[in-house]
């Protein structure tokens, strides 16, 4: 029973991911600013007044993105086609062997032409039909995209405009006074953790992105700006954000700049960018925190985006990092919890 009653939350989950992604994103905006309205609160501002700045100051900085990666991610998205060729052109210098391979293929696809050439006229007619193209396929996903973000912006100011609301309803329906006390306790740990781990991330990756537009405009790539926001954004799922980062930035640089080298160097560098960020920044102000295992981190990112894909991807470890304050004030998840855990000062 307990592995269907799983089965049928995760088909649940699945089948439901329009509506239960931009709730749970709506949630955890709601626990990194609900502490900075309750300091506005304490200072005279009123919660809605407060909600109704942060969700507008959400609004601009979406917005600003948007603006900003649209025609570049566009550009990218239409000439992706020629970025291909052009890449496996330049990659054919790179050894003998490709170039054999590469002219085997042409040979073989020659005498299939041939032969099927030969049997045109006895053959039936073909009828191609062309498939719609990727920009096609963003411009039908943009509105449900534009829907779910004002979704998820409304959301967030009603929840932070209900002020202590929920915790004080979360205390009305537990039945004994340590139930209350144990419950308040989980909300608030889970909101401290969760916030603090967004706004460190945040910060960093706002930083890398700065390092990296500012690295790669100087090494004479078009449109830094728009690789420095998209490693901010990348940077959220770990590991794999930071290799699409940087297979992105390799190919760009392949096809813009003058040689082979170039690229690699342009690689190299939003490399050792990423490497800083994620063996020296991130575990120095993260990581005396928050220890998480590197190995069920990864686990989490590839379930949630097999579940949830991109957004599934950048959740992973909030959720991650919720189901790790669960597990130290619930006893029966303790176990868990020390799997979960990663390598502390008194772990050897």
């Amino acid at each position: 029973m307990t592995v269907l009653a799983v089965l049928a939350v995760l088909a649940a989950l699945s089948f439901a991911s329009v509506f239960v992604v931009p709730v749970i994103l709506a949630i955890l905006l709601a626990l990194v600013f609900s502490g900075p309205c309750r300091w506005l609160r304490r200072r005279g501002i009123p919660q809605p007044v407060s909600a109704a700045a942060i969700v507008l100051s959400l609004l601009s900085g979406v917005a600003f993105f948007a603006a900003a990666l649209a025609i570049p991610v566009a550009g990218w998205i239409e000439d992706a086609p020629r970025m291909a060729q052009e890449v496996e052109w330049k990659l054919r210098n790179l050894s003998g062997m490709a170039a054999a391979v590469v002219e085997a293929e042409e040979q073989i696809t020659k005498a299939a032409a041939t032969a099927a050439a030969a049997d045109e006229g006895n053959g039936p007619l073909e009828v191609v039909v062309e498939e719609r193209g990727p920009l096609t396929e963003v411009a039908l996903g943009a509105p449900l995209i534009v829907a779910q973000t004002v979704f998820v912006l409304i959301l967030t100011f009603f929840i932070l405009a209900s002020g202590s609301l929920f915790h004080e309803r979360l205390v009305s329906v537990m039945p004994n006074f340590s139930d209350k006390r144990r419950a308040i306790s989980i909300a608030y740990d889970v909101e401290r953790e969760v916030s603090r781990y967004l706004l460190h991330i945040t910060l960093i990756n706002a930083g890398l992105g700065i390092a990296v537009g500012i690295a790669l405009g100087a090494l004479g790539m078009p449109n830094p700006l728009a690789f420095g926001l998209l490693a901010f954004v990348m940077n959220f799922v770990p590991f794999v954000g930071a290799l699409v980062g940087l297979v992105l930035s390799f190919a760009v640089a392949l096809v813009n700049l003058p040689s082979l080298f170039d690229a690699f160097v342009v690689a190299g560098v939003y490399f050792t960018l990423t490497s800083i960020e994620g063996q020296v920044v991130t575990p120095w102000l993260v990581g005396r925190k928050l220890r998480l295992n590197t190995v069920v981190i990864l686990i989490a990112v590839a379930f949630w985006a097999w579940l949830w894909s991109i957004m599934g991807m950048i959740m992973a470890v909030p959720l991650l990092v919720t189901m790790s304050v669960l597990c130290k004030h619930i006893d029966a998840l303790k176990p868990l919890g020390e799997f979960l855990a990663g390598p502390g000062p008194d772990r050897a």
